[in-house]
This record gives structure tokens, sequence and C-alpha cells, in this order.
């Protein structure tokens, strides 16, 4: 059975994390996902912007507000990269 991914009135989704690109979202999306923590898009968007775009948009990283803490702790603890 799959998990519904809609927001709850309960349980609302708030931003964890503002990733730096869209890809960057992305990774961190599926690193939750995989956690078992929804982390849903904040949009679908019809037309996207090329990455690097200074308009890029879709950089919120979003979980459960039950879950946000959770969530801050395994961003938080990956490696940096180092780029900067």
């Amino acid at each position: 059975m799959q998990q519904s991914k809609k927001k709850s009135p309960d349980d609302p989704f708030v931003i964890v994390h503002e990733a730096e690109t869209p890809a960057e979202a992305a990774v961190l999306r599926s690193l939750l996902e995989s956690a078992g923590i929804p982390s849903p898009t904040s949009f679908a968007d019809p037309f996207p912007l090329p990455v690097g775009s200074v308009l890029t948009r879709d950089t919120d990283v979003l979980a459960p507000a039950s879950k946000a803490d959770e969530a801050r702790g395994l961003i938080a603890s990956l490696p940096d990269s180092g780029e900067n």
C-alpha cells in the first residue's frame, strides 16, 4: 500500500531545508523518503527553469511537522561537500 503524501491539517508540511539547487533538493528528498519521512516537492512546475538559473525554483525541502526535527537531523548528519 502506498503512503499518502497529502497535506494533513493535523500534521502540515514545513520547510526543513532550503537547498541551493533543485538537484540538491531532489537528493535530500530522496534521502528523507528512504528514511520513511514523506518529502513531496513544493509544487509541480509545468515550465521548469534550467539548473543554475537565477530564477530557479523548487529548492525547498519539506517534511511533516511531526518529523521535522528528525529530517533536519538527517540532513545535518550528511558530510559537507566543502563547496561554498
